[in-house]
């Protein structure tokens, strides 16, 4: 019998902007892009901002095939999936 998490990988991001405002439920904004260019907005509150260049860790649920079919932010609310960041903007973000 396969464990419940048998089919998760994770995947880092880094945080490339923060908010300097809230919204009305007291969360900030963060941009948070991966090597590969992948790139989401997310809301976190006082607790769990993190500053530019700071890691974000998401689990990443896979079907048996090994194709993504879900991912999870932990603490982090409101996640939308950007377009993919430009090769320029990874490679300042990752140097």
């Amino acid at each position: 019998m396969q464990s419940a998490y048998a089919n998760t990988d994770v995947k880092k991001f880094k945080v490339a902007a923060v908010s300097s405002n809230a919204n009305s439920f007291g969360l900030r904004g963060m941009v948070v892009v991966a090597r590969d260019g992948e790139a989401w907005e997310l809301a976190a509150n006082s607790l769990n901002v993190k500053s530019a260049g700071e890691s974000v860790i998401a689990k990443i649920t896979l079907d048996d095939d090994k194709n993504r079919t879900g991912i999870q932010w932990g603490t982090y609310e409101l996640p939308r999936q950007l377009p993919s960041a430009p090769k320029a903007v990874v490679a300042e973000i990752w140097k």
